[in-house]
């Protein structure tokens, strides 16, 4: 519909109405502008997306690492990006003993930077449990790291980039703002056995592959995923956003899940083409870079088409009352 040949003041005074002339005449107003009062919601989504404080509120978070053998300093270090943000963390080996009360936790955060098969009776006791604490969510937030131990201080420091306790803290920022999730991370091949038991529980793809080179490797970042924090620049491109990722890291699951949920990917390497191959991190919270195919999102001119209705159903109405 032309909304320039609906002529609101000629149908309103037809009906010797100037009431219902002003709100006609409001509403092509309205429709005649909603171009640009969509461009400026959409801009504002975008800059709050950008500006959610570290902490939304302070969440209980169990960070169980699968086991004891190896980068134990590295976790507790970003258990205390968590604890400085405001949250209380327990930090546990999944190894060592059987949680089985999950329901003082918000969030549920798993680390694996041990080799082996990790398959022990109380570790396999543990995945499961993890497992039917996420399945049993309403909302099934989730987050998967490929490159976890690339934001802990020493793997920062080494290849002289910007620290990344907020990339950490935004997580759970993100996971606070939804109700809460899980977080799953790791690093390359030989690292991934015993979280990739929680994969398939959960019913998403497994953790694969090896990337990168230390100390000098990084991510490059989608500015427009809720989880994006401004950490520093690619040294390839300064023009991107990166974080690092030279701990030679993993691939995180991609795209379409078997649980039917639909992985978005954060960090990546090479472009946005080749992104859902070589995902660093990927999450359910979407993002307009990677739209999922399967959810239909309200484009600008389906809205318009809508405002046309409306406008013509307003128009039948009056000549009905003729």
């Amino acid at each position: 519909m032309n909304l320039e040949s609906f002529d609101g003041v000629a149908l309103a005074r037809a009906h010797g109405s100037s009431s219902r002339w002003r709100v006609i005449d409001s509403f092509r107003g309205a429709m005649t502008d909603m171009p640009r009062l969509l461009k400026v919601a959409q801009t504002a989504l975008v800059l709050g997306c950008l500006a959610v404080p570290s902490t939304v509120s302070a969440d209980n978070i169990l960070f169980a690492r699968v086991s004891s053998g190896s980068y134990v300093a590295d976790g507790a270090q970003l258990v205390g990006f968590l604890t400085a943000d405001g949250h209380t963390v327990d930090y546990v080996d999944l190894s060592a003993v059987v949680v089985t009360d999950f329901s003082g936790y918000s969030q549920v955060w798993v680390y694996d930077l041990v080799t082996g098969a990790d398959n022990s009776a109380t570790q396999l006791a543990n995945y499961a449990n993890i497992a039917n604490w996420y399945n049993g969510l309403t909302d099934k937030n989730l987050i998967t790291d490929g490159r976890i131990i690339s934001s802990a201080p020493f793997w920062t420091s080494s290849g002289g980039f910007p620290a990344e306790d907020a990339w950490i803290q935004n997580y759970a920022a993100q996971l606070s703002l939804a109700g809460g999730g899980l977080v799953l991370g790791t690093d390359h091949d030989v690292y991934q056995s015993g979280i990739n038991n929680i994969n398939n529980l959960i019913g998403i793809n497994p953790f694969s592959g090896f990337f990168g080179e230390y100390p000098t490797s990084q991510a490059q970042v989608d500015v427009l995923s809720p989880l994006y924090v401004p950490i520093g620049p690619c040294n390839a491109d300064i023009t991107l956003a990166c974080i690092n990722d030279n701990s030679t890291t993993g691939f995180a699951p991609t795209g379409a899940q078997p649980n039917g949920q639909f992985l978005t990917p954060v960090a990546y390497h090479g472009t946005t083409s080749t992104a859902f191959g070589n995902a660093a991190v990927s999450t359910t919270f979407g993002s307009e870079t990677f739209p999922d195919p399967h959810t239909s999102v309200p484009e600008p001119a389906s809205l318009l088409l809508l405002g046309s209705g409306l406008a013509a159903l307003a128009r039948r109405r009056f000549k009905s009352r003729a």
